[in-house]
């Protein structure tokens, strides 16, 4: 039974989206009248400083704040299993209360008990309906119809809209099995009765889980149309496209396992798995087409030359290709596209947004050049002296012009801004927002991040403050961030290379405003802002071409271990097999953190174990050389691959301070080369430190 308590329990997970919730909030004081109210909101470890900013504002809120992201169910169950209302509702932060939403929905549940649940019509944020306010369970049937597009063409019909219940109307009131997870008002002991979310749901599908389990029960699930809300569909949950497909499809599959896995023979069930796969595999390239957009059109632009170069050459008609192409030139036509990816790839040609003319034809020189250097040997694929100039010149107006059209294309003043996230403040720092407002290249700048130890602060300079240091990484995803300017006026540069190996999008460009001309890293080109210096910073362990060498000698040296020692390590793993096996958690949390699978004790079964660690070097989550492989490894100075071996454990010893070791992790990766590699693993070698002493 539920004790006395407040009449309502508003729950809300929030992710990032600190001003949404923040409005919602508002609405919910104008919306609350005589109800009795309980504000749980369940932070999911945001980035963007949501509970200084939340808590200073609405007092009346519990907050509830995660270490790490848990997901959407369980971190709902989290305040659902203390709410004390008699009613409970689950509410997304990116939505807003009309004043008698509450009111309308409590009187609902109270005029019939068998209604466990109720919701309301989902307005758009342009004022139109939104089809998900009411739904019924999918089955493969009705989500093989949403897939094809039926529901579109027949919206009012019973089978080909079952997925939206297209035959009830936007204001007709119907008992419905599904409602949003967006907005989904419960009694409170029907909800603590079935436990809330099931949490093996980690986003998507959990709404739909749970109002199953609730007409299973016995109840009855209402939608009120007589009340609305405005969800801004997706604001909580903007992420890598990535994890989308990953999570919606494995939620879709998850459903289908445990509620009709009794229903339909092994063969079907088979093919929904490889329908769901196939259509995860879809979304994903989808979604990955404007990664490959460019070197594919470079591709396809520098193929094409060579072609009509050829058939320019030797007189042959276009008609007559088919025949006349000699199979010799496809080989050349493969070793020109390798060469021109490995050269675009060392000169960041996709990588870095701004300059991209200068290196393209950098890039195209060095491919030409390499082309016309190894045909020389190659005289039976030679490509004529012509062609390969010609080819050059015609390259070089070619590829950096369909950018150009591109350009011209999509202009806009909105378009053309690139996104400016600032880090650091300091009396600097008004005139730097002064003088990027007259940069060349407009720019929107998002916010600041502020320097660790100074005071949280909402605003600063007339732009919002959005987060420390270790948020970084997560805010340039969220906020599609194309630029960061570093003040070195008020960061150090041990929190500047933090930054910087956190984040791995080599579209984001880094400048530095520097407190002295001499606080340069690596290689740098200084510009100006009127007269203040904007160096940029260049990290060589982040630089594209050393990172793909750092990966293809990790291949070298571990392929033909992993190859000659695998019957070993199996007769290894059948002597043990029966000895536990623990994960092991390495690296700093969240994105540093690589979990191992090693048999225990570690010192009774090092051939197995090693044998593990050299095959996650072969997957890339692992290298030969990199980070300490300390368990839960926490307060790191820098980002980057843990390894087997590394600079600071080279260094590691008793009585070495950790601050120096922690500088050392800083000068691998600010004077990272391929060589440098080498030489650790020889020293390495040399001390034994392939012993594993790290556990």
């Amino acid at each position: 039974m539920i004790s006395a308590g407040p009449d309502l329990s508003i729950i809300i997970v929030n992710y990032n989206v600190k001003e949404y919730l923040a409005s919602l909030l508002l609405s919910v004081r104008a919306a609350r009248h005589h109800l009795a109210l309980e504000i749980l909101v369940v932070d999911n470890a945001s980035t963007d400083g949501s509970q200084e900013f939340l808590t200073s504002r609405f007092p009346e809120i519990t907050f509830i704040a995660n270490s790490e992201n848990l997901g959407f169910g369980k971190a709902n169950n989290q305040a659902i299993r203390i709410a004390r209302g008699r009613h409970t509702l689950l509410l997304n932060p990116d939505t807003l209360l009309q004043e008698d939403t509450l009111v309308t929905l409590a009187a609902r549940l109270d005029a019939d008990p068998s209604i466990a649940a109720a919701g309301c019509r989902l307005l758009n944020p342009d004022g139109s309906f939104a089809p998900e306010s009411k739904r019924t369970v999918p089955t493969p049937l009705s989500a093989l119809y949403r897939v094809l597009g039926l529901n579109r063409l027949f919206p009012d019909s019973r089978r080909f809209n079952s997925y939206y219940m297209g035959w009830v109307g936007e204001h007709q009131e119907a008992e419905v099995p599904v409602l949003s997870g967006a907005f989904m008002y419960c009694r409170t002991d029907v909800l603590q009765a079935l436990d809330g979310f099931d949490e093996r749901f980690f986003m998507y599908g959990e709404d739909i889980d749970l109002c199953y389990r609730i007409t299973q029960a016995g109840y009855r699930i209402l939608y009120v149309p007589s009340t609305a809300i405005i969800h801004y569909k997706g604001e909580s949950t903007k992420k890598d496209h990535i994890d989308y497909v990953i999570l919606f499809n494995k939620a879709m599959y998850q459903f289908f396992d445990k509620h009709y896995r009794n229903r339909y023979a092994g063969w079907f069930k088979g093919l929904v798995r490889s329908g769901i796969v196939v259509r995860a595999a879809f979304s994903y390239l989808a979604g990955q087409a404007k990664v490959f957009a460019g070197p594919l059109t470079d591709l396809l632009f520098l193929n094409a030359v060579l072609v009509l170069l050829f058939a320019s050459r030797y007189g042959i008609a276009m008609g007559e290709l088919g025949d006349r192409y000699q199979p010799g030139f496809l080989i050349m036509h493969g070793l020109t596209s390798v060469l021109f990816l490995v050269a675009a790839t060392w000169a960041g040609v996709h990588a870095q947004p701004r300059g991209t003319t200068a290196r393209l034809l950098r890039t195209i020189a060095v491919t030409f050049a390499a082309v016309a250097f190894i045909t020389f040997f190659l005289r039976d694929y030679a490509f004529s002296r012509w062609i390969i100039l010609n080819g050059a010149v015609a390259a070089a107006v070619l590829l950096p012009g369909w950018r150009r059209v591109l350009a011209l294309v999509r202009r806009s003043p909105e378009a053309r801004k690139e996104r400016v996230l600032l880090v650091g403040m300091s009396d600097r720092s008004e005139g730097l927002l002064q003088h990027l407002e007259k940069a060349a290249v407009p720019v929107d700048p998002i916010g600041w991040i502020v320097q660790d130890g100074s005071p949280w602060t909402d605003r600063y300079c007339g732009l919002p403050v959005i987060g420390r240091p270790e948020h970084t990484a997560d805010l340039v995803r969220f906020h599609e961030v194309d630029q960061l300017v570093f003040d070195g006026k008020a960061i150090s540069t041990g929190t500047l290379l933090f930054i910087l190996t956190q984040i791995r999008n080599p579209n984001v460009g880094y400048r530095l405003i520097p407190e002295s001309m001499d606080f340069l890293i690596g290689k740098s080109k200084v510009e100006y802002l009127d007269e203040m210096p904007l160096v940029e910073v260049d990290v060589p362990y982040a630089n594209p071409f050393n990172r793909m060498l750092k990966r293809l000698t990790d291949l070298v040296l571990v392929t033909p271990v992993l190859l000659l020692g695998w019957p070993m390590w199996l007769a290894a793993e059948w002597r043990h097999r029966h000895a536990p096996v623990a994960n092991v958690g390495i690296g700093g949390a969240g994105r540093g953190r690589v979990v191992l699978r090693l048999r225990m004790p570690y010192a009774d079964h090092r051939m197995g174990n090693r044998f593990r660690l050299l095959s996650r070097v072969w997957t890339g989550s692992l290298s030969l050389v990199g980070a300490p492989l300390m368990p839960e490894r926490g307060g790191t100075p820098v980002h980057y691959t843990p390894g087997i071996t590394g600079l600071r454990q080279l260094h590691d010893a008793p009585g070495v301070p950790a601050q120096d070791l922690d500088v050392l992790e800083r000068q691998y990766v600010q004077g990272y080369s391929w060589w440098m590699d080498l030489r650790i693993l020889a020293a390495s070698v040399r001390k034994g430190l392939f012993a594993d002493r790290f556990l």
